[in-house]
């Protein structure tokens, strides 16, 4: 009679293993499930005169096909496989004038007058990244220009942006310290006021908090500062954040031309990347698509309607 009841008591404890197993499965199984219809997503931070250069290359990008907006109504997550990975917020000059599929219904709430090299353009990105945090899955805050075009496609985009929690500003000693002089009240001495670079640039959700809770000092001390947009955001993160060093990557993801010495320290030959005299891209080969994506750029800037690129090839 003992036998039997020792049994039946083995019985039970295995029966109750099997039933806490069963549902410890149960419950990893549908966390993951949430965890992949719920990712962390980019934010990515159009400031725009009108619509972009090259909306056909962002259009597949995003995968986009705007066939299926059938209603015009500019509703792209709706309309994209990534839908559940990024979203889109704008802030442009003249937004009665947008056209673009994927900025249609992105224009941010709030909006300010703004010029080229002007301090409220700095404004302009800020109250993006506001409107951006409202999302708690936005863990990226990516700054994007016009003519800005992507150069890998939206799953290496995004797996390189969202393999740490870093950001990623490309901080280098400045060429212009009379911009200093402008700043009111300046939080650092002059010889340690940098440059970086202004479109590309991506913030983690601790560093877009940080630049949010300070507009209201930005307004007040660079107001008169010429193109803030190369300054403001390494200089106030690097006082403000004491982990500056180590949640900052230094690495730059945009690839621009300001000199011939750009295709020169990138290795790229005069063929395969052409410029007209403004330095705007006009040609972009195959070849030098491989060299920057080969030196990690996921963005090329300055590019036009015109700029002659394998669209196919580069995303």
């Amino acid at each position: 009679m003992k036998v039997n009841l020792n049994i039946s008591i083995i019985i039970s404890i295995i029966i109750l293993i099997f039933i806490l197993a069963f549902r410890l499965f149960t419950f990893t199984e549908n966390f993951e499930n949430i965890e992949q219809s719920n990712p962390n997503k980019i934010a990515f931070l159009f400031l725009t005169y009108n619509n972009l250069k090259r909306p056909d290359i962002w259009n597949k990008f995003f995968d986009i096909d705007i066939d299926i907006d059938i209603n015009n109504s500019g509703n792209t997550n709706n309309i994209s496989k990534y839908t559940n990975k990024y979203n889109i917020y704008l802030h442009a000059k003249e937004p009665d004038k947008i056209t673009d599929v994927i900025l249609k219904g992105k224009q941010i709430p709030e909006h300010i007058e703004t010029c080229w090299g002007c301090s409220n353009l700095i404004e302009a990105n800020i109250l993006m990244m506001k409107e951006a945090l409202k999302d708690p899955l936005n863990k990226k805050f990516i700054l994007v220009s016009d003519s800005c075009i992507p150069i890998v496609s939206f799953n290496t985009f995004y797996n390189k942006v969202m393999k740490d929690d870093k950001s990623r500003i490309n901080i280098h000693r400045n060429n212009n310290p009379e911009r200093y002089d402008n700043i009111t009240n300046p939080p650092f001495p002059k010889n340690e006021f940098t440059k970086h670079s202004g479109s590309g640039l991506i913030l983690n959700r601790k560093h877009a908090e940080i630049i949010v809770s300070q507009l209201d000092t930005y307004r007040k001390d660079w107001k008169n500062v010429n193109v803030p947009d190369e300054h403001y955001f390494g200089n106030i993160l690097r006082i403000l954040d004491p982990n500056f060093n180590s949640s900052v990557s230094l690495n730059k993801t945009t690839f621009d031309i300001w000199s011939k010495d750009d295709l020169d320290t990138n290795k790229i030959n005069d063929d395969d990347i052409v410029t007209d005299s403004y330095i705007n891209i006009k040609k972009i080969s195959n070849n030098a698509i491989d060299e920057l994506r080969d030196k990690n750029f996921i963005l090329a800037r300055k590019l036009d309607t015109n700029t002659e690129i394998d669209i196919h090839y580069i995303v």
